[in-house]
């Protein structure tokens, strides 16, 4: 086999013989927070890997903190050998509990090799354990295609030694059906967002907004800039992503902030002055941190995310059918700033192309970036940025309901030519979902 493509929402099983070489194809191929190894937690919990009678607390450990990991939302690698039925299912039934994607990785490689490799290993096991394992794997390649896993790949020698086989981790689709709370752009308008979350049913704990059903939160990006508490926003984000409360997709302001703080040489105009003049307010140590943080959040992020098993995709400046399940820098530049031609109209905006009238696509794609005083439906496409920082709405989408929920701005704290701020009255039915505009 040439590689394996998974989810960023994935279990990766591995299963095989000790001396088979996968702890050293999770070394290669994954991050080392990314691999959580039966072997590592006999240590952790007894000092010694060979600690055979730790096993058992050990195996509490493992499968203890592969479900943390996939509380959170994290790709987790589940190094163990996995040999038997039980084994497999106990860690199958983890990742369905988490809507994971779950994939087996099976190392067939010859007993003679595993008999070498054993022997030069700090931890190692009779031939005879090697032998009866290798039994046990032989019996287990003929039901693992059977067992209920998304997916069952085989590696070989052959694959271990090759220099083309590649792992790709899709971290522009996770692999959750929801239910999602989308919301448009922020910039910095953090009271706005806090009344928000709170229409939503958030709750806030341990510093964290949090939804008692597990309903998760999907910003579209631009959480920054314009308003006046950027930072505030971002913080409040950045908790909740890390918590495993909400997703984020990149804008091109976030985009524009990175820059900034990589030290690039950008204008500062457009709203990133305001950011700018809170970054530089902050002591020295706080301001690192913050840049440290911020630069972690947007290197992470996709430029759009595929959820819901392909019905759902959300991107900052929309996507356009063939783009989907794809990611070249051209995409990227589509899902920062639209369709944009280059061309700049009278007032100094961007001319973009109207492309989610074209758009016939099965997936709905939800995007902001262009304000608009009214969400409405347009060829199962909605623009949810409601130019709340302009003195618009906040406006959130809730998922799979089709519910709009919106909290007005307290005040416009950016002007912006072509933008009038006007909406529908409140309770107008929209094509298409239900309106639960806020009059508060």
């Amino acid at each position: 086999m040439a590689g394996i493509s998974l989810p960023r929402t994935t279990l990766l099983v591995m299963c095989g013989v000790p001396g088979c070489g996968k702890s050293s194809f999770a070394a290669r191929y994954f991050r080392d927070t990314m691999v959580v190894s039966s072997d590592r937690c006999r240590s952790l919990v007894s000092d010694f890997e060979t600690n055979i009678s730790a096993s058992r607390e050990a195996f509490k450990l493992f499968r203890f903190t592969i479900e943390r990991r996939l509380s959170l939302g994290r790709f987790t690698v589940a190094d163990s050998t996995a040999i038997t039925p039980v084994a497999r299912r106990e860690l199958l039934q983890l990742g369905r509990k988490h809507c994971f994607n779950v994939t087996l990785l099976v190392f067939d490689l010859p007993e003679n090799i595993c008999l070498a490799r054993n022997s030069g290993r700090d931890r190692r096991v009779t031939g005879k354990v090697i032998t009866g394992m290798q039994k046990m794997l032989r019996r287990s390649l003929k039901v693992v295609q059977k067992e209920g896993f998304d997916q069952v790949s085989v590696i070989t020698e052959k694959d271990l030694n090759g220099h083309t086989f590649k792992v790709e981790i899709r971290n522009h689709e996770v692999t959750w059906p929801g239910p999602f709370d989308i919301i448009g752009d922020i910039h910095g308008c953090c009271d706005e967002l806090t009344l928000l979350l709170k229409k939503l049913g958030y709750s806030r704990r341990y510093g964290c907004h949090y939804h008692p059903l597990g309903r998760k939160a999907v910003f579209l990006g631009d959480i920054v800039d314009r308003g006046p508490r950027s930072l505030d926003s971002f913080w409040l984000v950045k908790h909740m992503v890390d918590s495993g409360n909400a997703l984020y997709v990149a804008g091109n302001h976030c985009r524009k902030l990175s820059r900034y703080l990589e030290g690039r040489n950008i204008k500062i105009a457009n709203g990133l002055e305001k950011t700018v003049g809170e970054i530089k307010a902050l002591p020295e140590d706080e301001r690192e941190y913050f840049r440290e943080e911020f630069l972690n959040l947007y290197r992470e992020a996709p430029p759009y995310l595929i959820l819901d098993r392909g019905r759902l995709v959300v991107s900052h400046g929309g996507i356009k059918e063939d783009m989907i399940g794809k990611v070249t820098e051209r995409i990227r530049n589509f899902c920062f700033f639209g369709d944009a031609t280059g061309e700049i109209t009278d007032e100094g905006l961007p001319v973009r192309r109207d492309w989610a009238r074209e758009y016939s696509g099965d997936a709905l794609i939800v995007y902001g970036h262009t304000p608009v005083p009214d969400a409405v439906f347009v060829n199962n496409t909605i623009d949810i940025d409601q130019g709340c920082v302009m003195g618009g709405k906040l406006t959130a989408l809730r998922y799979p309901e089709l519910e709009i929920v919106q909290v007005p701005s307290f005040a416009a704290y950016y002007e912006r030519a072509g933008f009038a701020g006007k909406t529908t009255a409140a309770g107008q039915e929209k094509p298409g979902f239900n309106e639960l505009t806020s009059t508060v």
